[in-house]
């Protein structure tokens, strides 16, 4: 672990666990109990350290209408690799919203942003053409690409078996989602605006569910009339290390797909 890593480590889980012992909930947290204490910084900080550990971070990420537990409709996936280290990301997204199936990978190196388009065909499969910029075809990233986000800008609330119950400030709700969804956002919300998650631990992979339409309930009417809701509804997460330890580096070959066509993208 970087010594940066460690720090954060450390700090997350301090905060964490003076947090959760200090909640009341259902009276577990706040007994005083020493073994009580124990067990939750040791579940706590092993949640932390899990994902700080991690060299290259392979996540999922799943935007749905609702919660999939009310039977909310998948609208678009994200698969990623994260390399923590240099900042860089591999993105594959599938996405059906407004009813086209779209399907793109991205490669986010070294702040440069890159496209390649399934309907290219085989013949491009490493031909990518940068929309560095370009807001039209940069939509389905996020801002913050680190998918580490739900966990550094939680505030657990309380344990519900090895779930921890959390909620998650809007700013970092929205700039860990992709940012063309929301074309038009209120310049300022209410400080207290968050969103209810949940973080769950199963071995070596972390689940997330961060119920985004509790965060746009929360915002007042008028707000709220002004922001198209109705797509985003749940963000469900999944992060574990990934076991492909390849470098994400820059494209073989970088053509504008406007001025030559995907079939001769590697000549010249």
């Amino acid at each position: 672990m970087t010594r940066h890593h460690a720090l954060r480590a450390a700090a997350l889980a301090a905060g964490l666990l003076m947090v959760l012992t200090g909640c009341g909930g259902s009276g577990t947290a706040a007994t005083g109990k020493p073994t009580s204490t124990v067990l939750l910084g040791e579940q706590v900080q092993s949640l932390v350290t899990q994902v700080d550990e991690m060299s290259i971070v392979e996540w999922h990420g799943q935007l749905l209408t609702r919660n999939p537990d009310k039977r909310g409709k998948r609208l678009l996936d994200l698969e990623a690799r994260f390399d923590p280290d240099t900042g860089d990301s591999a993105i594959s997204m599938e996405s059906t919203l407004d009813g086209q199936p779209q399907q793109v990978d991205y490669l986010v190196v070294a702040g440069r942003a890159y496209f390649n388009s399934e309907g290219w065909g085989p013949v491009a499969d490493k031909c990518w053409a940068e929309i560095t910029g370009d807001a039209a075809r940069t939509w389905a990233l996020p801002t913050a690409f680190d998918p580490g986000w739900p966990l550094k800008a939680a505030r657990p609330i309380e344990l519900d078996g090895e779930d921890v119950k959390v909620t998650v400030p809007f700013k970092q709700v929205l700039a860990g989602l992709p940012r063309g969804l929301f074309a038009a956002l209120p310049a300022t919300v209410p400080y207290d605006t968050e969103a209810r998650g949940v973080i769950s631990p199963h071995g070596p992979l972390i689940e997330v569910g961060v119920d985004v339409l509790s965060m746009w309930k929360k915002l007042p009417k008028d707000q709220r009339a002004t922001v198209d809701t109705r797509g985003a509804g749940w963000w469900a997460m999944t992060i574990k290390e990934s076991q492909d330890d390849t470098d994400i580096v820059s494209p073989q070959y970088v053509f504008d797909p406007t001025v030559t066509s995907p079939n001769d993208c590697k000549r010249g």
